[in-house]
């Protein structure tokens, strides 16, 4: 990703604020006229911040992204956080944006396997909306994961995993 700039710098600024109304402000620009470097930084709000409406705010905003230059920056908070408290609600947003992420169906894969039942959720959801654009290699390498992990989901999340077995498969 690109070296901070001058926007990157003011933006990070705003965003560590203690004032809740700057940051929202900023949230609200951000949906105008952000830049997808920029990213990282919403998303560390979640991690950073307590404030119930900073973080609707920042879910909502990540929920209606639309410029196919933050996948990148996306993708690279959900591998570098796999942790995450809220890597559920980032997931999820993945699937309401509508952006494209076929190319990283195995991530949503391995997010529906070691994550919580919640996760899984929100990962179906995306590997659903993508898939058909996915390759056959990533398909193939995506079922290949499950089919080893079947002792790796819990009980709760046991129909789920099957019916993304045949969803996978149906692909093939």
């Amino acid at each position: 990703m690109e070296k901070p700039n001058k926007y990157y710098l003011e933006i990070q600024a705003r965003l560590n604020a203690k004032n809740n109304k700057e940051i929202l402000h900023t949230l609200s620009e951000i949906k105008q006229t952000g830049q997808a470097s920029i990213i990282p930084l919403v998303v560390r709000l979640l991690d950073n911040h307590t404030n119930d409406e900073v973080h609707r705010e920042v879910i909502g905003l990540l929920g209606q992204l639309k410029e196919k230059e933050v996948i990148p920056y996306i993708i690279n908070e959900l591998r570098s956080e796999p942790t995450n408290q809220y890597r559920t609600e980032l997931i999820m947003t993945c699937w309401q944006s509508g952006l494209d992420y076929s190319e990283h169906i195995y991530l949503f894969v391995e997010a529906f396997i070691y994550g919580d039942f919640q996760t899984a959720i929100e990962s179906f959801s995306v590997i659903e909306e993508w898939i058909h654009n996915t390759s056959k290699d990533t398909i193939e390498a995506s079922k290949e994961l499950l089919l080893d992990n079947l002792k790796q989901v819990s009980e709760e999340k046991k129909a789920f995993y099957l019916e993304l077995i045949k969803l996978v498969e149906s692909y093939l």
